[in-house]
């Protein structure tokens, strides 16, 4: 099983993340979710992995893009976020399922997602790995663009105790770190800056 920092209030924290009314997170979020919607438009996918899906948030703000993502499928550990997920969206398909389960083993997607998860992961390349194996054309990724976010945080007030750093982040990148990382596993087509995020869009090899 792939192991990862999830915690008793992570769900309460994605809860805040994506209801918080401050003015400038919500427009740091609608820069940040209309980057992505740009880059998965380009893709025309027919299928779509969503790894670590949480509660739907990121799926519902996509569709409210105009990205229908058909033959879209949510995977997560966290059932309760799955539940909520599901009464979101209930015409798409979430599964609680890992990473690394049998199942997905013959599978194929044209677009694999991981939005805001591989900082999670205690061992984020065995994941990447996994993740570019399961795609057939194309893997977007984001992550926190350090040290930004944490200095982002101490300036709202939030985990000041760890200087800004979220609890569950144990990886820390930036641009260049992060795309030094991505090209051990894929060719790197793009990276963007959307502060306080990267963004990197992935070709597996042949």
């Amino acid at each position: 099983m792939i192991a990862t920092t999830i915690r008793g209030d992570t769900t309460a924290r994605h809860v805040r993340k994506y209801t918080n009314r401050n003015p400038i997170h919500r427009l740091s979020l609608k820069r940040f979710h209309d980057t992505l919607a740009e880059e998965i438009r380009k893709t025309a996918p027919r299928s779509v992995l969503d790894f670590g899906c949480g509660e739907g948030f990121l799926i519902d703000a996509l569709m409210k893009r105009g990205i229908e993502l058909n033959g879209y499928e949510g995977i997560d550990l966290r059932s309760e976020a799955l539940a909520s997920a599901r009464n979101r969206l209930p015409e798409k398909t979430f599964n609680c399922i890992d990473l690394f389960d049998p199942d997905l083993d013959t599978r194929q997607y044209d677009l694999v997602l991981a939005i805001e998860v591989l900082e999670h992961l205690f061992e984020p390349g065995a994941a990447l790995r996994r993740l570019v194996s399961l795609s057939s054309s194309r893997v977007i990724l984001s992550v926190p663009h350090e040290p930004w976010f944490q200095l982002a945080n101490l300036a709202r007030g939030r985990d000041l105790i760890r200087l800004g750093n979220h609890p569950e982040h144990v990886q820390h990148w930036n641009v260049k770190t992060f795309a030094t990382f991505v090209a051990e596993y894929a060719d790197l087509v793009d990276i963007r800056r959307r502060f306080p995020f990267i963004i990197a869009v992935l070709q597996p090899r042949p």
